[in-house]
């Protein structure tokens, strides 16, 4: 398998994630947001990213979308089963995932106004993980290890410390309200598969800084 990826895109770091949980064999084609290739553009006309590439003995498939490659890969590798196998729980995973969107957009407005605006939007939703891991009772989401739900927002709480470099105060100051999510977050820091694709908060912001320079923010 092949993942086309653009380096520090976190919805390439999701697939990535789940590609390594599984111990997939998969090679990763890097492309440049700026300069995509003209046989990319014809093989992805929507131009999404990520793409993975099947290959079978009827040619080469396509997939788009990370939570739909990256069901994909939790069905098709059936060792270390990431989802849960209760059909309830699976189905309250994927509504935390969409509700963790809510975060993304307010992460985004805190590095661009310092703070100023966006910090409530990811209180409420930190506030939502923060009872569901105590409701759980669990150190991780998928219980006593990382799941889906667990890799799956973790691209973007990753890319959440990058507000460290804009404000550490008030960083530290917001992390301290969520006991049980900044253990989960330290915890997430130390899994194997995680530390495969770690960068540090200040590569992240300076890619940000980058990428907003250059109206890339599509790709972040």
């Amino acid at each position: 398998m092949r993942l086309y990826h653009v380096d520090m895109n976190p919805y390439g770091h999701r697939v990535l994630l789940i590609l390594e949980a599984k111990k997939a064999k998969y090679e990763v084609y890097k492309l440049d947001p700026l300069r995509l290739p003209e046989w990319f553009r014809n093989k992805n006309p929507r131009l999404k990213i990520p793409v993975l590439e099947i290959p079978t003995e009827y040619g080469d498939k396509y997939l788009f979308e990370s939570v739909v490659i990256c069901d994909y890969l939790d069905e098709k590798y059936t060792r270390n089963q990431l989802h849960s196998r209760d059909p309830y729980v699976k189905a309250q995973d994927r509504l935390l995932i969409e509700r963790f969107n809510e975060l993304i957009k307010g992460s985004l407005e805190c590095f661009d106004t310092n703070f100023a605006f966006g910090s409530e939007q990811i209180i409420q939703t930190l506030d939502i993980f923060e009872k569901e891991l105590t409701l759980r009772g669990t150190n991780y989401f998928g219980g006593h290890r990382p799941g889906m739900l667990d890799y799956m927002i973790w691209p973007w709480v990753e890319r959440l410390y990058l507000l460290r470099c804009v404000n550490e105060r008030k960083f530290d100051e917001k992390r301290g309200l969520f006991p049980n999510f900044a253990d989960w977050s330290d915890q997430m820091q130390l899994d194997d598969v995680v530390k495969k694709h770690a960068n540090s908060p200040q590569e992240y912001f300076d890619y940000y800084k980058n990428a907003r320079t250059h109206s890339m923010g599509y790709y972040l």
